[in-house]
């Protein structure tokens, strides 16, 4: 680990970063644990591990837990496409199905129950853009709102415990409206 001074930082200020993560998120409560890294230029100026790994068991955070990530997969989905963009091997505009083939003619829910949706034509196909500003009309079962999320549960899209792979998933994907 390099100085903070030699990569640019201020090591008070980085150290004002601990004492705030440690007293608003992790002595409140609000987290169990955080591990900060800064680096610039592939040198790390600071880290940071704070907090328990499991709370239940009183495990220490280390700097190398493993983490799930969930969610934070989408920034880093966006970054891989967004790399494809820079090299000109996709576009945003490109429709979806140019890369998902099953997912051409996906139709809009209008009225239905899994088994026996109806379904209408999209105004337009569902482009690469889409899937960055999440306004393709893929949802999630644990929304628990429409009887397009009871289907995507009845059918375990995006199930972790799910049998299908990837390839799997598609496939239910494309026979379920958006």
């Amino acid at each position: 680990m390099s100085s903070p001074a030699s990569l640019g930082f201020s090591a008070d200020r980085l150290a004002r970063l601990d004492g705030f993560l440690q007293s608003r998120y992790i002595d409140s409560g609000r987290l169990p644990g955080a591990l900060t890294l800064i680096a610039r230029g592939g040198e790390v100026a600071h880290m940071s591990v704070l907090g328990k790994a499991d709370v239940e068991r009183g495990a220490p955070l280390k700097e190398d837990t493993l983490f799930r990530i969930y969610s934070m997969t989408k920034p880093i989905t966006s970054v891989a496409i967004m790399m494809l963009f820079e090299e000109g091997k996709i576009a945003l505009d490109d429709p979806v199905e140019k890369y998902i083939p099953a997912w051409k003619n996906m139709g809009v829910y209008a009225a239905g129950q899994p088994g026996a949706f109806q379904t209408t034509r999209t105004e337009r196909p569902m482009q690469v853009v889409d899937l960055l500003r999440h306004t393709s009309g893929l949802t999630y079962g644990f929304q628990n709102r429409t009887n397009v999320d009871a289907a995507y549960r009845k059918l375990k899209i995006a199930d972790m415990h799910g049998e299908d792979d990837l390839e799997g998933m598609i496939q239910r994907l494309a026979k379920l409206p958006l």
